[in-house]
């Protein structure tokens, strides 16, 4: 009998995880990523834009940049860190669902970072990350 039971609530459990990874926490949107030329500088900025405006929860939104200065630039998303961890929080991508945040050398005084977006849902508490992304001023 414990047995049974043991295994009916280890298939619930294993199927209870395995469906919710399939549900994103945000759907029809893009985040995006180029690099701007600026004038009287060698130095290029990176522009980080997002478009949430097709996505249908975009009232319960909130979207997280997670921007990482880095030494060593030479090796990619492995470089150390520089200092902290910035975050740009946008609170309300109903009101704000197309954006864009600016990336430059003078404001984080570091040659590279990394960078990724959180978005999370705050009517279902869901969480997804991006994967983390590299951008070099060199």
């Amino acid at each position: 009998m414990i047995k049974k039971l043991l295994s009916v609530v280890l298939l619930m459990m294993f199927f209870y995880n395995a469906f919710g990874q399939n549900y994103p926490c945000a759907e029809n949107f893009s985040i995006t990523t180029k690099t701007l030329n600026v004038s009287n500088s060698n130095i290029p900025e990176s522009l980080i834009y997002w478009d949430f405006s097709k996505s249908s929860n975009n009232t319960s939104l909130v979207l997280e940049l997670e921007i990482q200065p880095l030494n060593g630039c030479w090796k990619g998303l492995d470089g150390t860190k520089r200092s902290e961890k910035i975050v740009h929080k946008i609170e309300s991508l109903s009101k704000k669902s197309q954006g864009e945040f600016a990336v430059s050398f003078k404001n984080l005084n570091a040659k590279c970072f990394k960078w990724r977006t959180k978005i999370v849902n705050t009517t279902t508490n869901c969480e997804s990350l991006t994967d983390w992304q590299f951008f070099s001023f060199l």
